[in-house]
C-alpha cells in the first residue's frame, strides 16, 4: 500500500519473502546535467526523499563517499525493498565515472548510498530542486559554494569606475602568480607604468569601490600587495589603457603567468609571433601548462596576425589536457571571432568530436550543418542475487503445569532475484529518442514458503521517450512514473510535456494505473499539470488535476500544488494534495535544506498524509466486493466513502537534522525525529494495526573519514527511541573501506539494540554484519553480504532466545 516511511524498529525477517517477490527499485536514474560552469550529476528516486549528509566533507577530494538520506513517502514495494541496487554513470576526460550502490536496510531510518568515483574530486551533495532528486556537484564548484559570491564585472564602459591592481613589477622581475580560478569572470590586463618602469597586472572592472574592495580582500591571498585603483582619476605615473573592444571583451579570461617575452607595445606583431612559437614548442613537448601560459599571454595582446592560430591552439591544448569544457569554449569562440578563418573546418570537426554544436554564423552555414549528430548508444546493467536465511528460536513459557520448552528452526528465505536496467538512446540533429526498460524477477526456491506463487516479477519502466530539442516537446509512451503533482505511482499510457509560454510548461497524461492497492475492473486515469520555472529567481512550482475512474465511477479526483525554491545553498519544497471527492487533505509535505559555511547542513521535514492515499476503490478491501458498481448496489456513496476512509491511517512525521564538519576528517550530526501513525482496522487479508502513538527519536552520529587510509569512512551512532509504550536505545558502528585502488570494498557493521516496553518485557538484539564488493573489471562486480543476529526477550511470563543469519551473493554487469 502507499504509505509514509514508518518509524518503528523490528527484525522484519518474516516480511522478506513478500518484499522480494514484489521488488521495486528506489533509484530511477543517474544522469549528468548541464548546469553552467558546474559539473552536476542528478540522482532521481522513485520516492520522495530528503538528503541528510555526506562523508567525507566537501572540502576533501575523494573517490569514495557515502550519502545519507531519508525516504519520506513511497510505494510499499519501495519501503520494503531488500534487493541491492547499483547504477553506473559513465564519465569522460572532464567528468569521472560514478558507480553507485544502494543496500536497503528496512529498519534503518537513515538510508546510505555508496559512491565509487574513477578519480578523486571535490564532491558536494545537496537536495535537488524537487522532492525526488539529490544533486552531486563535482569539482571546484563544490568547494566554491562555501565562499561569498563575488560581485559581477561591470560590462558597460560607462560603469567601469574601479579596478584592482594585483601586482606591480618590472618586466624581468620576480615571477607573477597565476590568476586564481575564482576570478575567471573578470578581465585581466596589463597597464604600462612608463617607458622603463615596467607594468601593472590589473583585474577589472567594477562599478563601486565597495565591489573592488571585496575582490581585493579575496585576492590578497595570492597578491599581498593588491590595491584598489579609481579609473576616474588615474595616477599620473600610470596610463590605463582604454577598455577592451567588443571583440576583446568577448574573449575568455586569460590567467597571467611569468612573462617570457619583453612587453613592447610598439612591436605587438613580434610579441604575438614569439609567444605563439613558444606555445608550439611547449605543445610538441607535451608541456601543456607552459603552452597555456604562453597562449594566454598571446591572447591578451591586441589583435595581431598570430591571434587566430593562438585561439585554435589553446583549444587543442585544453583538449590534450582532458579539459573538454575549456576546449569547447575556446573552439566556439574561434568560430565567433573568425567565421571565415582558415581553421573553421578543423575547429568545427573538433567541436563535433567533443559532442558540441558549432555556433551558427552567416558566413559559415556549411560548418554549422556539419555539426549534425546522429548517434546510437546503450547503457544499463543486469544483476542477479541469491538470498538465503534461517532462524532458530528457543522459548520457555510459564504454564500451570510448569515450564513449556519449545525449539523452532525455520528457513526464512531462499530466493533468486534477477534485475535489469537498460536505456537505448538515439541522438539526431534536433531530437533525442530513448527506450527504457527496468524491472526485476524473483524465483522463490523455498518449499516452506507460504507464498501463493513461486515466481513473481515487476516491470517498473518500459517506455519510449521522444524529445524534440527545437520546440522542447517531450512525448512518452509505455509504463512510466507519473509526471508529478497529484499523480502518484506507475501507469501504462501516454504522457506529453510541452512549453506553452516562456517559463511555462503544460504536462498531460492518460492511461491505466499499474500499481493499484486493489484489483478493480476498468480503471483509467487522466491528469494535467501546468508547471512554471523561473517565475522569480530560483522559484518554481506547478498546479495539477487528476481524475481516476473505475467502471466509469469517479475513484479519485484531486487537485495538487507544488512550490519550490532552489538556490546554491538553500532549497525548499512543499506539496499539497487535496481530494475533491472526499473533501479531505490527502497529503501535505514541507521540506527544506540549507548548506552553510564550514560544511554545515541543516535539514527539516514536516509531512502529514493518508496511508494509503485516498481512493474510493479502497472500500473494496473491507467489503470483499470485486467492483465498485456491485458495492454501490448495497450501500450509498457516502457509506462507501466512509468505508474507504476507514482503510487509511493518518501518518505524521517531522524531522530536524544538523550536520557539521568538526575538522577535515570528522563530522558530527544530530537528528530529531517525530512520527505518529494512526490505527488501521482488520480488512480483507490485512491484520489490524494499532496506533503507534507519538514516537520520538534522537540520534547522534560521529563520522570519521580517511582515519587510517586514503579511503575509509567510519560511522559511530547512538539513538534513543521513546513512545507511550516503549523506550529503546541503539548503538551502531558501520565502516566502508576501499582497497586495491577501490577495486575491493569492505563494509563491516555491528548494531546493539535494547528495548523495554510497558509490560516489563525487555528485548536485547545484537547484529554484526559484513558486506564485500569486488570489481572484476570496469563493468563486472561481485557482491556478498552476511548478517548474524542474536536476540533475547525476557518478560514476566516467558523467555525467548533466537539466532538468525541472513546472506546474499550476487553480481552486476554494466554495459555501455
Amino acid at each position: 500500500m502507499k504509505t509514509s516511511a514508518r518509524m518503528g524498529l523490528g527484525l522484519g525477517m518474516a516480511l522478506l519473502l513478500w518484499s522480494l517477490a514484489a521488488q521495486a527499485q528506489t533509484i530511477e536514474s543517474v544522469e549528468w546535467l548541464a548546469d553552467g560552469a558546474s559539473t552536476v550529476a542528478r540522482i532521481t528516486f522513485a520516492a520522495n526523499v530528503r538528503f541528510l549528509r555526506q562523508a567525507p566533507s566537501n572540502t576533501v577530494p575523494t573517490d569514495l563517499a557515502q550519502l545519507g538520506f531519508q525516504i519520506v513517502a513511497a510505494e510499499e514495494a519501495v519501503l520494503t525493498q531488500s534487493v541491492e541496487e547499483g547504477k553506473r554513470l559513465s564519465g569522460d576526460g572532464e567528468r569521472p565515472t560514478i558507480d553507485l550502490s544502494y543496500v536497503p536496510v528496512q529498519r534503518a531510518q537513515t538510508k546510505l548510498i555508496s559512491l565509487h568515483l574513477s578519480r578523486k574530486v571535490l564532491l558536494q551533495a545537496r537536495q535537488g530542486p524537487g522532492a525526488r532528486t539529490i544533486d552531486l556537484v563535482l569539482g571546484n564548484a563544490a568547494a566554491d559554494t562555501q565562499a561569498p559570491t563575488l560581485p559581477a564585472m561591470a560590462e558597460d564602459a560607462r560603469d567601469r569606475h574601479y579596478a584592482v591592481v594585483l601586482q606591480s613589477a618590472v618586466v624581468d622581475g620576480a615571477a607573477t602568480p597565476r590568476i586564481p580560478a575564482e576570478f575567471q569572470n573578470y578581465e585581466v590586463f596589463t597597464q604600462s607604468r612608463g617607458s622603463n618602469a615596467g607594468y601593472d597586472l590589473v583585474l577589472g572592472y567594477f562599478r563601486s569601490e565597495q565591489d573592488a574592495q571585496q575582490v581585493r580582500q579575496r585576492a590578497l591571498r595570492a597578491f599581498p600587495q593588491a590595491s584598489v585603483q579609481s579609473l576616474d582619476t588615474p595616477p599620473p605615473t600610470a596610463a590605463l589603457p582604454a577598455p577592451p573592444s567588443t571583440t576583446a571583451a568577448a574573449q575568455p579570461t586569460r590567467p597571467a603567468s611569468q612573462p617570457q617575452v619583453e612587453v613592447n607595445v610598439s612591436d605587438v606583431d613580434g610579441q604575438g609571433a614569439a609567444l605563439l612559437e613558444q606555445s608550439r614548442t611547449a605543445f610538441a613537448a607535451q608541456r601543456y601548462q607552459d603552452a597555456i601560459d604562453s597562449l594566454n599571454q598571446a591572447l591578451m595582446l591586441p589583435p595581431n596576425p598570430s591571434t587566430p592560430e593562438a585561439q585554435e591552439l589553446i583549444g587543442r591544448t585544453w583538449e590534450a589536457m582532458g579539459r573538454s569544457d575549456k576546449a569547447r569554449t575556446e573552439y566556439q569562440l574561434y568560430l565567433r571571432l573568425y567565421p571565415q578563418g582558415e581553421a573553421v573546418a578543423r575547429v568545427t570537426q573538433r567541436l563535433q568530436a567533443l559532442g558540441a554544436v558549432a555556433p551558427a554564423t552567416a558566413a559559415a552555414p556549411a560548418a554549422a550543418a556539419t555539426a549534425e549528430k546522429k548517434r546510437m548508444s546503450a547503457t544499463g546493467s543486469i544483476s542477479q542475487y541469491y538470498y538465503g536465511g534461517q532462524t532458530k528460536t528457543d522459548s520457555l513459557v510459564n504454564i500451570a503445569s510448569g515450564i513449556d520448552q519449545n525449539t523452532l528452526t525455520r528457513t526464512n528465505q531462499s530466493v533468486l532475484v534477477s534485475s535489469w536496467d537498460a536505456t537505448g538512446r538515439y541522438e539526431g540533429d534536433d531530437s533525442v529518442t530513448k527506450l527504457v526498460m527496468r524491472g526485476s524477477h524473483s524465483d522463490n526456491l523455498s518449499t516452506a514458503s507460504s507464498l501463493s506463487s513461486t515466481t513473481q516479477g515487476l516491470v517498473s519502466a518500459a517506455y519510449v521517450d521522444y524529445r524534440n530539442l527545437s520546440n522542447r516537446l517531450d512525448l512518452r509512451v509505455g509504463r512510466q512514473s507519473a509526471i508529478g503533482g497529484s499523480l502518484f505511482g506507475l501507469f501504462d499510457g501516454v504522457s506529453m510535456a510541452m512549453p506553452v509560454w516562456e517559463d511555462y510548461k503544460l504536462d498531460a497524461m492518460v492511461g491505466v494505473p499499474a500499481n493499484t492497492l486493489v484489483s478493480a475492473p476498468q480503471q483509467n486515469l487522466a491528469g494535467v499539470m501546468l508547471e512554471a520555472d523561473n517565475l522569480f529567481e530560483h522559484w518554481g512550482g506547478n498546479i495539477s488535476l487528476v481524475e481516476q475512474t473505475t467502471e466509469g465511477i469517479s475513484d479519485r479526483r484531486a487537485i495538487g500544488m507544488e512550490v519550490r525554491y532552489f538556490g546554491d545553498t538553500l532549497s525548499m519544497y512543499t506539496q499539497l494534495d487535496y481530494d475533491i471527492n472526499f473533501n479531505v487533505l490527502n497529503a501535505f509535505t514541507l521540506q527544506g535544506s540549507f548548506q552553510g559555511p564550514y560544511d554545515t547542513t541543516v535539514t527539516m521535514l514536516v509531512d502529514d498524509r493518508k496511508a494509503p492515499s485516498l481512493q474510493l476503490s479502497d472500500a473494496l478491501i473491507a467489503s470483499g466486493k470485486s467492483s465498485l458498481s456491485t458495492l454501490l448496489q448495497t450501500m450509498s456513496l457516502d457509506q462507501a466513502q466512509a468505508l474507504a476512509l476507514g482503510t487509511a491511517a493518518e501518518a505524521r512525521q517531522a524531522m530536524l537534522s544538523f550536520s557539521r564538519a568538526l575538522s577535515s576528517q570528522w563530522q558530527g550530526s544530530m537528528d530529531l525525529r517525530y512520527a505518529d501513525v494512526g490505527a488501521l482496522p482488520a480488512v480483507g487479508n490485512f491484520q489490524a494495526q494499532p496506533a503507534t502513538g507519538a514516537q520520538y527519536n534522537v540520534s547522534f552520529q560521529l563520522t570519521g573519514s580517511n582515519l587510517y587510509s586514503s579511503r575509509d569512512i567510519n560511522g559511530f551512532n547512538v539513538s534513543f527511541i521513546s513512545s507511550d509504550t516503549m523506550n529503546g536505545t541503539q548503538l551502531a558502528y558501520n565502516n566502508l573501506t576501499g582497497f586495491m585502488g577501490n577495486k575491493l570494498s569492505l563494509e563491516p557493521s555491528i548494531r546493539y539494540y535494547t528495548q523495554t516496553d510497558n509490560t516489563d518485557t525487555k528485548v536485547v538484539r545484537i547484529s554484526p554484519g559484513l558486506r564485500v564488493s569486488y570489481k572484476l573489471s570496469n563493468r563486472a562486480n561481485l557482491m556478498a553480504e552476511g548478517i548474524y543476529e542474536t536476540s533475547q526477550t525476557d518478560g514476566p511470563g516467558n523467555h525467548e532466545s533466537s539466532e538468525s543469519y541472513f546472506f546474499y551473493l550476487g553480481y552486476r554487469y554494466d554495459f555501455q
